[in-house]
C-alpha cells in the first residue's frame, strides 16, 4: 500500500499543511491515519479525493461547501469544470486528476478544446509540457506508476499523429530529415512531437522507426537520402559503445549530418565525427534545423 505524509500531500495537492490540519478538524474533510509514533498519513484514496477537493476550492468553491458534499458530488461538480474551466493553471490539475484516475475521455476533451481554439503547437507550449512537468512531482510521490506513464503517452501520440495528419504536404525540394530511435530507447513521443514541429514548418521528415537497428537506419538513409538524421540516444548500445556507434555511423552516412540530443550529449566531448553534431534538447534541434 502507497502511503503520504503531509508533506507529500502539500507538494501533490498545494494544500498547505496548516490549512489542511484547519480543514480536518474544523470541518472533518478527511480523518489522517497515524502511524504508533502518531504522525500522520494518508492513503492514495484519500490523495485522490484531497486533489479534487484542491480543485474545487481553486474554482470558488467554500471548503464549507465542499465539506457538505458526498465523494460523488465533488467527483461530479469537477469532470464538470474540467470540461469547461479555460485557466491554465486549472486544466493542468484537471489533467492531473483524470490521468490518475485514467480517464482518458476528460483528457482529450481538455486537450482537444485548446487544440481547436488555438492550434496545437500553441497547446503543447501551454499545457502539454507544462502538464508533463507537472507530472515529475507526481512520479516522485509514487502516485504515477508505469501503467499511467503509457496511458498518457499513447494519448499524446495519437494526438500528435492526428495533427501531424493535418499539415499540408512539404514540398519535395524542402530539406529532408530522417528521424528515429536506436534499439532500446523510449522517446517515442519527444520523436513525434519533434516530426510535428518540424513539418509544420515546411521541413520534409521521414520517421523511419523506433528500435532500430544500425542497418536499419542505414537502409533508410540509402533509401530516403536525407539532410539530416536526427535521434535521441541515452544508453549504450548492447552491440557497440557509443563513441563506436557514432564513428561507424557517420562515416557511413556523408555528406548526411547526424544530430543526437539525450544524455549521451554531456559525455559526448568534443571529439566528434566532422558531419556529427550534439544538440542539448528539443528547442536546439528545433533551431538547428529551422535557421
Amino acid at each position: 500500500m502507497v502511503i503520504y505524509s503531509i508533506k507529500d500531500i502539500e507538494e501533490i495537492t498545494g494544500i498547505k499543511a496548516h490549512t489542511l490540519r484547519i480543514w480536518e478538524k474544523r470541518y472533518k474533510i478527511i480523518t489522517p491515519k497515524r502511524t504508533e509514533t502518531n504522525i500522520r498519513y494518508y492513503s492514495e484514496e484519500q490523495l485522490k479525493k484531497l486533489l479534487n477537493i484542491s480543485f474545487l476550492n481553486k474554482n470558488g468553491y467554500k471548503i464549507s461547501k465542499i465539506s457538505s458534499l458526498e465523494d460523488a458530488q465533488i467527483q461530479t461538480k469537477v469532470a464538470k469544470l474540467s470540461n469547461v474551466d479555460s485557466q491554465v493553471d486549472n486544466q493542468l490539475d484537471a489533467l492531473s486528476l483524470a490521468l490518475v484516475n485514467l480517464d482518458g475521455t476528460s483528457i482529450s476533451l481538455i486537450l482537444d478544446k485548446y487544440i481547436d481554439s488555438i492550434g496545437y503547437e500553441k497547446t503543447m507550449d501551454l499545457i502539454i509540457n507544462p502538464f508533463l512537468e507537472k507530472l515529475s512531482t507526481l512520479w516522485v510521490t509514487n502516485i504515477i506508476k508505469g501503467v499511467h506513464e503509457s496511458f498518457i503517452t499513447e494519448i499524446l501520440k495519437q494526438k500528435t499523429i492526428i495533427e501531424i495528419d493535418k499539415l499540408p504536404p512539404v514540398d519535395k525540394d524542402a530539406r529532408k530529415v530522417l528521424l528515429y530511435l536506436p534499439e532500446n530507447e523510449k522517446q517515442q513521443l519527444s520523436i513525434e512531437f519533434l516530426i510535428y514541429l518540424l513539418r509544420s514548418k515546411g521541413i520534409n521528415t521521414l520517421l523511419a522507426g523506433f528500435d532500430l537497428s544500425l542497418k536499419d537506419v542505414l537502409d533508410a538513409y540509402q533509401i530516403f537520402k536525407p539532410d539530416y538524421i536526427y535521434t535521441i540516444i541515452n544508453e549504450d548500445s548492447d552491440k557497440l559503445s557509443f563513441d563506436a556507434y557514432l564513428e561507424f555511423l557517420c562515416k557511413t552516412i556523408e555528406p548526411c549530418t547526424f544530430l543526437f540530443s539525450g544524455f549521451k550529449v554531456m559525455s559526448a566531448g568534443n571529439a566528434l565525427p566532422h558531419n556529427c553534431k550534439s544538440l542539448n534538447d528539443l528547442d536546439s534541434a528545433i533551431k538547428f534545423l529551422t535557421k
